[in-house]
């Protein structure tokens, strides 16, 4: 095991003895670099960044994912390196109290993400046209007049319909999760990228809570099976609930 040269990050654990773990993907072997009660759970850097790909990112998450069937883990995002052995020591050792605070914090939890999509990504605008006689009637005007007349009226149509859409994800999401939250121990809300999509969350579950959990995601399911479908990935790494405001000064 080479003590010089660049470290890629994973996670860091509780733990004060050292930990092998196989190697993932045909990549170096992944070993931990300890200061105290803290151990950084790494493997030797390649020359130059790390490429971002389906592969790469993936053994990222394996490797974490092994470490986290018997620790609490705080997870690095993808592609940090620090320079060196001592550069990890050091940095377990000045943030060692904030990190043992969080691993305490995350002890017997995991992350789920969930998201609520529309069935029919059509769904939302059809429910607006039907409740708002407003934009009923001012798309009906901007229909009858030429499209060369009708530029800034389109606008306004599409601001008014997006306001529209944007009330009633903020509705509808407001209703999920008042179902869910009070069963997780942390919620974070994520960027929604698609239109079909109308919730985007991650829940921190305590272990013994998902059963709970799941039979009231079902209740939901069976009660929008018309107009969502609901998609819960889980247990993963806490990357939502995890802190680590790292200096390498």
């Amino acid at each position: 095991m080479a003590d010089k040269g660049g470290k890629y990050l994973y996670c860091i654990i509780k733990a004060e003895k050292p930990l092998e773990l196989p190697r993932v993907n045909g990549g170096e072997p992944v070993h931990t670099i300890h200061a105290a009660d803290l151990a950084a759970v790494v493997s030797d850097a390649g020359p130059g960044p790390c490429p971002l790909t389906r592969s790469t990112a993936m053994a990222h998450l394996q490797v974490i994912q092994q470490v986290m069937r018997d620790f609490a883990v705080l997870p690095f995002s993808f592609g940090m390196v620090a320079e060196g052995r001592d550069k990890v020591m050091e940095l377990l050792l000045r943030y060692r109290q904030e990190f043992l605070d969080q691993l305490c914090s995350l002890e017997g939890k995991a992350e789920y993400g969930l998201k609520a999509l529309w069935r029919d990504k059509d769904q939302p605008f059809r429910e607006i046209l039907a409740e708002r006689e407003d934009i009923r009637r001012y798309r009906d005007a901007i229909a009858r007049r030429p499209a060369a007349q009708t530029h800034r009226d389109r606008i306004e149509l599409g601001r008014m319909v997006q306001e529209a859409l944007q009330a009633r994800r903020e509705v509808e999401s407001r209703r999920i999760l008042e179902r869910l939250q009070p069963l997780a121990a942390g919620v974070r809300m994520n960027n929604i990228a698609m239109e079909q999509v109308l919730l985007n969350a991650a829940f921190l579950l305590v272990q013994g809570t998902e059963l709970a959990f799941g039979e009231a995601l079902g209740s939901l399911d069976q009660e929008y099976q018309d107009r969502l479908r609901f998609r819960l990935a889980g247990p993963a790494p806490p990357f939502n609930f995890v802190r680590l405001p790292i200096c390498w000064q």
